[in-house]
């Protein structure tokens, strides 16, 4: 049962700023894990140092941290793990923690190279932690705290003509004088058939059937309505890009998805006896323990959902529709199946296709983790690039950025607006005196409008901008905004461990990549001699695959191909009759020659070996056909016929060492990689003492499971 259409208006209004429906599928149900402690009992053991390396404390936090982020398993806590299983991977965190102290000791972190790199590392990762943790999280924060909830909303229009920058005047003072009758007491129903540009819904007082949710409408009227108690206004217009709104409140319901299943008796007329005595018998029998979906298979209209038991798709919910179509139900049937309790029937509820009993099979509640990453994609997409920019010139005003008007209004009178600064003319009306006045300061630095030319010549960023307001704000923007991330994140590290040790951990990557080039990767040389005594052991696992060296007559039909191969028995040359009838492109000039092929790499070959084995356990070429080998019959072959003659066979046989190299190489050196960090391994815990408390380790582990 699909809801009528709504207006065009509301279209445009809430359909562009839909999550889109592949986001909506339901997601497993959350089921809170019952063994989970406070988290002042989960970080009770995190400090425990359960291991050394040299000087270095590991403690548990560390390890499963580690572990988390390593195995992949970010939702199992360590102590759930066998103690085998935590071991194996205390011994591997040990050998990554030996190895980097490895580097710390010989000064890699204080290598240029490494400095540079580790700088670079934290200005990629300082922005995308940064504007997470100031942008991305609060807002999502902001918007899940009204995602446990659907709104129903009614509204008064006021639309603005459909033309370039529309004159809005005659729009606002409507809606502002129907905004004051609303205040002085008088119906917002009455007032929205009267005056609201929106036919549809003011023929309903205003209402939208449709619900909403957090992150289904554009944000000011999603702000409006959330200020909102059920049954008010909002006091002041709402300015979007298709008019003024006047926003009510409506209705205010639980977020839910329930599964819904209905007989259908299809009428046109409400009052259809032979329908509505059709309904009441099959109430009797329901309300008698009749089975509904038994009914339904044999007595609904609605073919498609009788099939199962009167399913209406699957799961629904009012903001969102049916998850796997986001299609929605008429509001008449919405309403009666939301009113229901799980297992219970309705009565007869009518309709534009006729009376519907329903059934509200069971509820579901919507997966929290699922809807904070699909508002956390709506909000990327959609807002996240303008609310960066506002918070960048907020940050800007506080790092004390100012412009000086009156300069920048006499730079920009000298500029011809039409250009871009890739036109090299483009300062030549900008008189001399002028060059030494300041454009504007910041951070406590003034910059001259001779500074700003040279940049806005010398700067990559830089080039192509307009020389117009526009073109010259840009500028100073993309000159400024990297400052001001600068400053700002510079204590970001105090302000957030996370990222400090997030940063922690790719300094030690980096130190880890450059002490093993140094121990390992540089030292994987292949040594002839070395790989001559591995290819002794293991020679005779590298064979040959067998060799057919043929030529082929291929052609489409089967007819011809036996009048071929017929001649061929007779004495005719293959070469001759290859050259003058093969339809292989550009196999005639070689008379049909293909060359060696096995049959591995090559599927007429893995024919020939599949129909003719005994040719290749005999190792000999037949004289029955032709001068030079055995002439087979012909072989159905992609979508015709191949007429094969085998020159010659080379047999399996054990490869030579040069031959076998490729086959070996890389196990090789694989073991030669292993070697060499077995001895640098054992070298290290020389170096440095390692030690684990195995009994503090047991004890964390006793103490979770009991606890």
């Amino acid at each position: 049962m699909k809801r009528n259409c709504m207006s065009f208006f509301l279209i445009l209004l809430f359909s562009s700023f839909t999550i889109n429906h592949s986001y909506m599928y339901a997601a497993k149900k959350h089921t809170p894990n019952p063994k989970k402690q406070s988290l002042k009992s989960e970080n009770k053991f995190d400090n425990e140092v359960i291991a050394t390396v040299g000087k270095e404390k590991i403690s548990y936090a560390d390890l499963e941290r580690a572990y988390k982020k390593n195995m992949s398993r970010k939702e199992t806590n360590l102590y759930d793990v066998s103690k085998d299983s935590i071991m194996d991977f205390l011994n591997l965190y040990l050998n990554y923690r030996l190895k980097v102290n490895d580097a710390l000791s010989r000064g890699f972190d204080k290598d240029s190279s490494v400095l540079a790199e580790i700088a670079q590392n934290r200005k990629v990762l300082a922005e995308s932690y940064f504007y997470e943790k100031k942008l991305v999280e609060p807002k999502v924060d902001e918007l899940m705290k009204y995602r446990n909830y659907d709104y129903q909303i009614a509204i008064i229009m006021f639309q603005l003509p459909s033309t370039p920058n529309p004159d809005t005047t005659s729009a606002y003072i409507k809606a502002k004088k129907t905004l004051e009758l609303l205040k002085s007491g008088e119906d917002f129903e009455t007032l929205a058939r009267d005056s609201s540009s929106d036919k549809e819904t003011a023929a309903r007082g205003g209402l939208v059937t449709s619900y909403i949710t957090a992150g289904k409408v554009i944000r000011n009227i999603e702000d409006v309505i959330f200020k909102l108690k059920s049954g008010d206004f909002y006091p002041d217009l709402v300015r979007t890009k298709y008019g003024y709104f006047i926003i009510k409140l409506v209705k205010k319901v639980p977020r839910v998805k329930i599964l819904i299943r209905h007989i259908l008796i299809a009428t046109k007329d409400k009052t259809d006896p032979a329908a509505n005595r059709k309904a009441d018998s099959l109430l009797t029998l329901l309300r008698n323990g009749a089975d509904f979906e038994t009914l339904a298979r044999e007595n609904s209209d609605d073919k498609k959902s009788a099939e199962r038991g009167g399913l209406l798709g699957g799961y629904y919910s009012r903001s969102s529709g049916f998850e796997e179509t986001g299609r929605n139900l008429l509001p008449e049937i919405e309403d009666a199946a939301f009113a229901l309790k799980d297992g219970e029937i309705s009565g007869k509820v009518y309709s534009e296709y006729g009376i519907h009993i329903l059934r509200r099979d069971s509820t579901r509640n919507f997966d929290p983790e699922k809807d904070r990453n699909d508002l956390k994609l709506l909000y990327k997409r959609q807002y996240f690039e303008g609310d960066k920019s506002t918070y960048l010139d907020s940050l800007r005003n506080r790092y004390g950025y100012s412009l000086n008007k009156n300069i920048y209004d006499s730079l920009l009178v000298c500029l011809d607006t039409n250009k871009t600064n890739l036109d090299t003319s483009w300062t030549k009306k900008i008189p001399e005196s002028l060059l030494s006045d300041v454009l504007y300061s910041f951070m406590n630095k003034k910059t001259t409008v001779a500074d700003f030319i040279d940049m806005m010549q010398k700067k990559p960023e830089l080039r192509g901008l307009g020389t117009n307001s526009n073109g010259l704000m840009r500028a100073i923007d993309r000159i400024t905004s990297p400052l001001v991330f600068d400053a700002a994140s510079k204590i970001l590290e105090k302000e957030y461990p996370d990222f400090a040790q997030l940063l922690k951990e790719f300094r030690d990557g980096i130190l880890l990549f450059k002490v093993e080039d140094q121990e390992v990767w540089s030292k994987l040389k292949f040594d002839t001699t070395l790989a001559k005594k591995y290819w002794d052991s293991t020679q005779t696992r590298y064979k040959t695959e067998p060799t057919y060296d043929i030529n082929e007559i291929y052609v489409l039909s089967d007819s011809l191909a036996k009048e071929l191969f017929q001649q061929i028995n007779k004495g005719v040359n293959f070469d001759t009759l290859a050259k003058q009838f093969t339809q292989r492109a550009g196999y005639r000039e070689k008379k049909g020659h293909w060359g060696k092929v096995n049959p591995k790499d090559n599927k007429l070959a893995k024919l020939i070996e599949q129909k003719y084995p005994e040719y290749e356990k005999s190792n000999k070429a037949y004289t029955k056909a032709g001068e030079k080998g055995v002439v087979l019959e012909p072989i159905p072959y992609e979508k015709g016929y191949s007429i094969v003659e085998i020159n010659s066979f080379e047999p399996v046989r054990q490869k030579t060492f040069d031959e076998a190299i490729p086959d070996f190489a890389p196990a090789f050196q694989d073991q030669l990689q292993k070697h060499l960090t077995e001895k640098w391994l054992k070298e290290l815990r020389k170096k440095f003492d390692v030690k684990i408390y195995s009994d503090r380790l047991d004890k964390i582990i006793r103490e979770h499971k009991e606890g």
